[in-house]
């Protein structure tokens, strides 16, 4: 009877505690999208004939602020700032310039325009006072090579923009501009830097006469040089890794690729085996070179994260076509840092039975292998 009357009630607990983390799930937020920093791109805002008739009537003009432009009915404002996800079509576009209102003596400057697609709102500065300028409705949207455009029909004036706008003005009664639809809303990003989607693989293809120097010091080509997984080698030569993710600035000058897997290089000696595992590649490209977790058994073991080669990039060997969205590169040229060499040379000479010839010596400069990818941006 005890075991009967108690299972009812810790059922309803566990159906009680179940509900209470279901809520508290329900606030735990989304992971937020990659937003790309802007540096590029326009803001249009085409004035509808209604809202160009009241000026008219009103006698108020309107002309450019800075960068912003305007002709006939367009106002144009170079994009010069911001952060956007071009997959979600989230974030703010910031346009320095701006334009302004002129009734005779009197203008009223709206300058540091910023279109803001997570709230639908455009934000400005307006006479000196920041605030809330425009709402507008759910834009439609696309991809514009690396970037994105965001269109809405209408533009509405918050009420707060248009009062300090007929006040600065000095718009009396039937005059004064009220909270209407002014235009429709056109945007387009172009992004400094490119979000790099964990897809494709790099492949490394090592230097033979590198290769060589290994043989000489007593590593076996075939079995003591191998891929440490999710690294392929299809051949002794050739390694793949997976490409995890990173940056890339459009003019290629920053930015950070990562890989996962490595190589694992082992010299089966009597007395000892050394071995050295190079593992998660990341490419560096402000400082063009590449930085490797690296382990060394029997010792030192983990030593870190560590710079083990330059990068040179020859002419032409990036390339990028904004309508797949991807960057490729070609026969990266990663040649031996000198602490880099003298750690192989360190390591790879113990272990035999005689002394490694002085030809099997790596030295700082030399030709390690060629890396090339094909990176896909957001």
């Amino acid at each position: 009877m005890t075991q009967a009357s108690t299972r009812p009630v810790a059922l309803r607990m566990i159906v009680g505690a179940a509900a209470v983390i279901a809520a508290l799930l329900a606030f735990v937020p989304a992971a937020s999208a990659a937003r790309d920093p802007i540096s590029g791109g326009t803001t249009d805002l085409h004035m509808k004939k209604g809202f160009l008739k009241k000026l008219t009537n009103i006698g108020v003009g309107v002309a450019g602020v800075s960068t912003g432009q305007v002709g006939g009915n367009k106002i144009s404002l170079p994009v010069g700032e911001g952060k956007f996800d071009p997959t979600t079509y989230q974030g703010k576009i910031i346009s320095p310039g701006g334009f302004q209102f002129v009734k005779g003596a009197r203008q009223v400057a709206i300058t540091g325009v910023e279109v803001n697609t997570v709230h639908n709102a455009v934000f400005a500065t307006v006479a000196h006072a920041h605030m809330q300028f425009a709402t507008f409705g759910s834009p439609s949207t696309a991809r514009e090579g690396f970037g994105a455009r965001i269109k809405s029909g209408q533009l509405t004036l918050t009420a707060k923009a248009a009062k300090r706008i007929s006040n600065q003005l000095g718009l009396q009664g039937g005059q004064r501009i009220n909270s209407r639809v002014m235009s429709n809303e056109f945007s387009s990003t172009v992004p400094s830097s490119l979000t790099i989607l964990g897809q494709g693989e790099a492949t490394f293809n090592a230097n033979a006469k590198s290769l060589a120097k290994f043989v000489e010091k007593g590593v076996n080509a075939s079995s003591g040089i191998k891929a440490i997984a999710p690294a392929k080698n299809s051949k002794v030569t050739q390694f793949t890794f997976p490409i995890t993710g990173g940056t890339l600035a459009t003019n290629y000058s920053t930015g950070t690729v990562t890989t996962s897997g490595g190589i694992e290089i082992v010299k089966s000696g009597k007395t000892v085996s050394p071995t050295m595992k190079i593992t998660n590649i990341y490419v560096e490209f402000a400082q063009k070179t590449a930085t490797v977790e690296l382990e060394i058994l029997p010792t030192p073991g983990a030593t870190g994260r560590a710079s083990i080669v330059d990068l040179t990039f020859p002419a032409n060997s990036i390339t990028s076509n904004s309508t797949t969205r991807q960057v490729t590169i070609k026969n990266a040229e990663a040649k031996l840092q000198a602490v880099a060499a003298t750690t192989l040379n360190s390591t790879f000479n113990q272990g035999g039975e005689t002394t490694p010839p002085a030809s099997s010596e790596f030295v700082a400069g030399e030709l390690f292998g060629t890396f090339s990818m094909v990176l896909q941006a957001q």
